[in-house]
């Protein structure tokens, strides 16, 4: 197009920083109404009383293999990828969101070194909690399915899971469109060499 390539990432990074300032309007915490309002909806449809989000992880596909810490960043899939965690409400509006981690880093690791978990009075009302998978640890805001294997034979946990199942199909529906939405996402071109190209990546 006749530009030279430092003008194509000064542009990049003009577009990024733009949109970036404009995160904490769009990317944020529900305040207690707005939680409220969220709850009535979850316990209408799905029985949950107190849930005020749901929270999952995906992974982000690299399209090259970084040279910090590569085996990190490695797939069972053989592929190499970065994790980022979401949580959201029932009609995919992302309020919180964490992409500073490998890919071989656990969920429920990510989840309990989050400022929502370390912070969380500051974040949750006394009994409000989030659902997801058995992936997660159970604490007093995090309320996950029960991990197979552990009473099979327990009607309550097989109706509880069924349930709690049923509500998690929304977050595959969030993070589809998120990655449909983004289609940079479904190879980032950044090669990571150092941390500060780590930084750079997530924050873009």
């Amino acid at each position: 197009m006749g530009i030279s390539k430092g003008t194509v990432n000064e542009c990049v990074t003009w577009v990024c920083s733009a949109i970036l300032k404009l995160q904490k309007q769009v990317i944020k915490w529900l305040n207690e109404e707005e939680r409220k309002i969220f709850n009535a909806r979850i316990r209408k449809t799905h029985g949950f009383v107190n849930c005020v989000g749901l929270i999952d992880g995906t992974l982000f596909p690299l399209a090259f293999a970084p040279t910090l810490n590569v085996e990190d960043y490695f797939t069972r899939k053989g592929n190499y990828a970065f994790k980022g965690l979401f949580i959201f409400d029932d009609a995919a509006k992302i309020t919180w969101i964490e992409m500073v981690w490998p890919s071989s880093v656990h969920n429920n690791q990510v989840w309990s070194n989050s400022d929502v978990y370390l912070s969380k009075d500051k974040y949750f009302n006394n009994k409000e909690y989030l659902l997801d998978d058995s992936a997660f640890s159970v604490s007093l805001v995090m309320v996950p399915a029960f991990k197979k294997g552990h009473n099979p034979d327990s009607k309550e946990r097989k109706y509880f899971n069924t349930k709690l199942a049923k509500v998690r199909i929304k977050n595959e529906h969030c993070i589809g469109l998120f990655k449909v939405r983004f289609e940079c996402l479904q190879g980032h071109w950044q090669v990571i060499r150092s941390k500060h190209d780590l930084d750079l990546s997530f924050s873009k």
